[in-house]
């Protein structure tokens, strides 16, 4: 199977839709190359017998791809690549889902990942692209990749924050999408998972009921689990409006007021905006012994902390921006979002003309 010069694939094993780096990526090439042929491969990972062996017809189709592309483009793990070393003539780059890490990751997690995922997983990427040079090193890490294949020239998905029309034209959807929305400030939680694998689970330590009484009228309470979390394991109990656990949630920081999330990544896109941000950490221990932090979040300066429900509800009251604290924050961890990672990206790896 030859290579196909002008072939781009975005490939994904975590959705089933474009979405953060993949998404804006998609933009910048089909603006910046229209020449290419970008072949979108979203096959999201299913547990159980069945899902294992739909997934393994669908990673037949992707090794093909593999095969035959220029470019290779990938979001998170994705077996086609680990297995064996892809052909000279293709480029595999790595463009992490999350901006950066309070958490670590990957093949570099404080207790050791168990096999087989600890010798093939994250192997035999040419590039990684990273948020700032901060990340450089952790990635390098947690991504089995040499330190000088990562690149510090931007998470694609933060340009959103960055342009002013796109940021008013996202809240404007949500919005309208949301209508209740409207003239409430907007309390966001966002999550992410605890342990491993068929194991992941959500967290318990926001009572919604007991938050919901402790906040004024004016305010909305918003959930949105995680995109790999089965939503029918997470409590609803008192929020005031449950979003799709798939839907964007770039669009949905975009027309939030107050982010209450845990050890999420999300909390360095939401810092791009200069809004509060309150750090559920209740098990804060417990996830410093599995999987560890590469950044310590009490010690962030990105935003309130709070053990308990009752302490969120009095953070979220407070709520403030340490102006300092921020713009140092961003300026170590998100040094190149500028509103041009996505442009970078294709200058970098793609070429700014036809070959």
């Amino acid at each position: 199977m030859p290579i196909r010069p002008r072939r781009v694939v975005l490939a994904t094993a975590r959705v089933d839709r474009l979405d953060g780096n993949l998404l804006h990526l998609h933009r910048a090439i089909t603006a910046a190359r229209p020449d290419l042929e970008v072949v979108t491969l979203l096959e999201p990972y299913a547990y159980g017998l069945a899902g294992k062996l739909a997934y393994l017809a669908r990673m037949c189709r992707a090794m093909v791809a593999l095969r035959t592309a220029r470019w290779f483009i990938v979001d998170n793990a994705y077996l086609p690549i680990h297995v064996a070393p892809h052909r000279r003539g293709t480029t595999v780059v790595q463009v992490w889902h999350a901006v950066g890490a309070l958490k670590r990751f990957g093949v570099d997690t404080a207790i050791p990942l168990d096999e087989p995922e600890a010798t093939f997983l994250h192997r035999y990427y040419d590039a990684v692209v990273v948020a700032a040079d901060a990340w450089r090193e952790p990635y390098a890490a947690a991504l089995r990749t040499p330190f000088e294949r990562v690149h510090a020239i931007g998470a694609p998905r933060t340009d959103l924050f960055i342009d002013e029309a796109a940021l008013a034209a996202a809240r404007q959807r949500v919005l309208a999408e949301h209508p209740s929305l409207a003239g409430r400030r907007i309390v966001l939680y966002a999550p992410t998972f605890r342990g491993r694998g068929r194991r992941k689970r959500d967290p318990q330590a926001l009572d919604g009921r007991r938050l919901r009484s402790l906040l004024p009228e004016g305010y909305l309470l918003i959930l949105k689990g995680h995109p790999n979390l089965d939503p029918s394991g997470t409590s609803t109990d008192g929020f005031d409006l449950v979003i799709d656990h798939r839907a964007e949630l770039n669009d949905l920081l975009a027309a939030t007021d107050v982010l209450v999330t845990d050890y999420s990544s999300s909390v360095f896109e939401f810092a791009l905006l200069r809004r509060p941000i309150v750090l559920l950490v209740d098990d804060v221990a417990a996830y410093r012994t599995d999987p560890g932090f590469y950044l310590e979040p009490e010690a962030a300066g990105i935003g309130a902390i709070a053990h308990d429900s009752d302490e969120v509800a009095r953070a979220i009251l407070a709520a403030q921006v340490d102006e300092v604290a921020s713009e140092a924050f961003i300026d170590r961890y998100l040094t190149a979002c500028d509103g041009r990672a996505s442009e970078r990206f294709v200058t970098r790896f793609l070429g700014d003309r036809a070959p």
